[in-house]
């Protein structure tokens, strides 16, 4: 029987920070350390064609470097150009880091070679706690409809296992996965056959709303994600624009909903964390960078015990 935990909201004990942060008591972990942002490179989502409907960027702005201004320690660093050891060397300074596995071709070369890659950077990297399967599952009626089978995830697992350290392997969900009977082609119409067999393989799982007109929705998918998601933690993705949907600002309504929704579900413990995208426009002044800043300062230092799998945190405040 899994005992109920407490969270504990506790007084900051330092400055905001990185790695200079104080470490809560043993057993718990603050907001900080479970808050991570989504890193890209100035130019990948903001470049010159608009393709997002983002306004070009006119200065680097390197993803430590967002990770700082924010006080966030941990970065899932989306790079598929296997970046050299200088840049890597760059992110030494954060808590955790993870690199993508994923292809805009969506072949299996690509994915193969980006695999490759992560497991020898991981050897020299002991901030590299895992890899993010990003562009996993397909459309659904796709030859293979996800960019591995369950065996080749069985094969990835022992070679994370190897490393000999805690490796996590995580995989990216987006809400379009529940939208059955709708006739979206990446809509799966039974859940638990077609995606709960993937979810077993992994650690963990990255929820998104791609549509910022389905951010009020996100309750319903995220109970949906729970049923077929054999019990694993879940990090909840949230867009600080509108990529899915009008290409612009997010509504500030809907910036504010999902922040509440995250807060209430990281204090019960049912996710494991925030994830923020992205870096290359932390330095925009957006009206949801400035809500999610503000939500991080607000919120930093709250502290729970770390939950169990499937446990229940009820909230209470230190006398």
């Amino acid at each position: 029987m899994k005992l109920p935990t407490t969270i504990v909201i506790a007084l900051a004990l330092s400055v905001p920070g990185l790695s200079g942060a104080a470490t809560p008591p043993a057993g718990t972990e603050t907001l900080r350390d479970c808050v991570w942002l989504w890193g890209h490179e100035s130019g990948q989502i903001d470049g010159p064609k608009k393709a997002w409907g983002l306004p070009p960027f006119k200065v680097y702005y390197h993803q430590a470097q967002a990770c700082r201004d924010f006080g966030v320690p941990n970065l899932c660093c989306i790079r598929w150009d296997r970046p050299k050891k200088d840049f890597r060397d760059s992110l030494a300074d954060l808590k955790r880091v993870t690199f993508p596995v994923s292809s805009t071709k969506g072949d299996a070369k690509s994915y193969a070679k980006l695999l490759d890659w992560t497991f020898e950077t991981a050897k020299e990297m002991p901030n590299m706690v895992g890899i993010d399967f990003d562009d996993f599952f397909r459309a659904a009626k796709a030859p293979q409809p996800t960019a591995y089978t369950v065996d080749e995830l069985k094969d990835i697992r022992r070679r994370a296992a190897a490393l000999g350290r805690p490796f996590e392997l995580r995989v990216i969900a987006y809400e379009l996965l529940f939208l059955r009977g709708t006739g979206h082609s990446h809509a799966r119409e039974n859940p638990a056959a077609e995606l709960s067999p993937y979810f077993e393989q992994f650690d963990k799982i990255m929820f998104w709303v791609w549509m910022g007109r389905n951010i009020k929705k996100l309750p319903t998918w995220f109970d949906e994600l729970r049923k077929v998601s054999c019990g694993k933690p879940i990090l909840l993705g949230l867009y600080l624009w509108d990529f899915g949907g009008t290409k612009k600002e997010l509504l500030d309504e809907d910036m504010k909903f999902q922040l509440d929704f995250a807060l209430e579900k990281w204090k019960t413990g049912e996710i494991d964390g925030v994830v923020f995208l992205a870096t290359s426009i932390c330095n925009r002044d957006f009206a949801a960078v400035r809500m999610a800043r503000e939500w991080i300062r607000a919120n930093a230092e709250l502290t729970r015990c770390r939950p169990q799998r499937g446990a229940s945190i009820p909230q209470t405040r230190a006398p």
